[in-house]
């Protein structure tokens, strides 16, 4: 349960600004089809973490991890509060060699993405995008498989 948690609150972070305006996933449908694809809405969290990326390496460190986290905080997203960025990049990491790629972090974002896509339908509507839990997508009920 920790690890869902966690990684919730890091997803829900990176969609902040994303999110911010408009219908719940606004910003994510690129195609203004009013659904956000698995493709979509990989690229939107994707793009969004990597602005962590303060070298410019293609990778994020820890520490660059838990500077965009406080920085996306300050910015408005409402959950998250406190530590634990340690543990999610523990998480995330997994071959454990201190970084995380584009492909470990696609990788999270897509275990996110079914969990999110409770008809399986392989889009996400406004309501689903709406129930997505912690708070900034409009509710902190369902969404969870």
């Amino acid at each position: 349960m920790k690890t869902i948690t966690l990684a919730a609150v890091l997803l829900t972070l990176s969609a902040g600004a994303a999110l911010a305006q408009g219908a719940p996933g606004a910003r994510m449908d690129v195609n203004g089809d009013g659904k956000v694809t698995k493709g979509e809405f990989t690229n939107a969290r994707v793009t969004m973490m990597m602005r962590a990326d303060a070298n410019k390496d293609g990778k994020l460190s820890k520490a660059e991890l838990e500077t965009g986290m406080s920085a996306m905080r300050k910015g408005g997203a409402a959950a998250g509060k406190g530590k634990g960025g340690g543990m999610m990049f523990g998480m995330m990491d997994g071959n454990k060699d201190g970084f995380l790629t584009r492909a470990e972090i696609e990788k999270m974002i897509e275990r996110r993405f079914q969990r999110i896509d409770v008809n399986g339908d392989g889009a996400l509507s406004s309501s689903e995008m709406a129930a997505m839990p912690g708070g900034q997508m409009g509710g902190g009920g369902g969404g969870g498989r």
